[in-house]
């Protein structure tokens, strides 16, 4: 029991790419920082990076598609702290190809943790940060699929990070509640999230979902022309620091120039019950 005073950040996805990102800006910032995920190994070495900084670490592994594993997340974040001033629910998966492509086991496993994996982190985490005395916020991440159209499984999950995202901050308002919420929602970052299906439990595992070295060859050639790592960490937290809801979208606009015209056709397709247009 190592229970301090000073502000704790709670990331998922936080042993690579912009979860670790993330999780040293934040304990740059002092905080100290709960690093949660799959992989024992990146956690560790994300770890042993932040404790050079002089704040606290705690390794937690989690499976965010298990409600169980989060939940003991919670508990042993709030054992060892006390207190959670940030959750980032930031881990996420993807697989290559078109919706009708895609297996059941596909289907679950990105759902299971892009969706399923933040209702989780609200469920657990935001009554025992209500009853905290403090302020505090949740950060869920969705992505740039998660207001264009299209985008497969990935972009169905994200999507529906971006509307429960919504739906928590109306109904934490409502309630008056000390609990802030923003959802980020980025492009390219570059990073080696081409290699997530390597973290695939065996679980979510079929022959037909396979990645071929093609699919992964031309993800990869797309991902390496992202942003870095530590500038979408910026990004989220200068969004954080202006009190935004919605962060990144202005941010990442370089990388998709037709963003607001598409986002505001769309709008105007729904209210005028017109077709979608063929995204570019």
């Amino acid at each position: 029991m190592q229970k301090t005073n000073q502000k704790t950040a709670v990331i998922t996805g936080a042993g690579r790419g912009i979860g670790r990102g993330i999780a040293l800006h934040a304990a740059r910032l002092g905080m100290n920082v709960v690093l949660a995920g799959i992989g024992l190994e990146s956690l560790t070495n994300t770890a042993a990076d932040i404790d050079q900084l002089g704040v606290q670490t705690l390794i937690v592994q989690t499976d965010v598609s298990r409600p169980d594993a989060v939940e003991q997340l919670a508990e042993k974040s709030y054992d060892h702290f006390g207190r959670v001033d940030l959750l980032v629910n930031n881990a996420g998966v993807a697989v290559p190809g078109s919706l009708l492509d895609a297996t059941l086991d596909d289907w679950q496993w990105v759902m299971g943790v892009n969706f399923y994996g933040v209702l989780y982190g609200i469920r657990e985490f935001v009554p025992r940060m209500m009853a905290q005395e403090h302020g505090s916020r949740i950060v869920n991440v969705s992505s740039l699929s998660g207001v264009l159209p299209g985008g497969g499984s990935y972009g169905v999950s994200k999507h529906a990070v971006l509307v429960l995202s919504e739906s928590l901050y109306f109904e934490l308002a409502q309630r008056e509640a000390n609990v802030r919420v923003s959802v980020f929602c980025p492009g390219w970052v570059a990073s080696e999230f081409y290699r997530v299906d390597q973290s695939r439990p065996a679980r979510f595992q079929t022959a037909a979902s396979t990645i071929s070295e093609q699919q992964r060859a031309g993800w990869r050639e797309a991902i390496e022309r992202g942003i870095s790592i530590e500038d979408a960490a910026q990004i989220l937290f200068d969004g954080i620091s202006a009190d935004k809801f919605y962060i990144g979208p202005q941010a990442f606009t370089e990388q998709v120039p037709t963003l607001p015209d598409v986002v505001r056709q769309r709008a105007e397709n729904i209210i005028n019950e017109q077709s979608p247009q063929l995204p570019q």
